[in-house]
């Protein structure tokens, strides 16, 4: 199974974490958080022509490690 990327929000921070793993930790340990949407891993920059042509359905988003990641909401 291929895993999906999700943006989410913990303490006013953008996070990005897999749906699997990390997702099932937050919700064990009863941390509060909020998800955002799905990152988009498929050539979503500003070399894709839907980014570019201004018709991405993606919102830019920076996680907390000051990355552009591209998140469908």
């Amino acid at each position: 199974m291929k895993e999906k990327y999700l943006a989410i929000e913990i303490h006013g921070e953008i996070f990005v974490m897999n749906n699997n793993d990390e997702l099932g930790e937050l919700i064990d340990k009863d941390i509060p958080h909020t998800v955002i949407g799905r990152v988009c891993t498929e050539e979503c920059n500003t070399t894709c022509l839907h980014y570019r042509g201004g018709t991405c359905p993606c919102k830019a988003m920076k996680d907390i490690h000051g990355y552009l990641i591209h998140v469908f909401v």
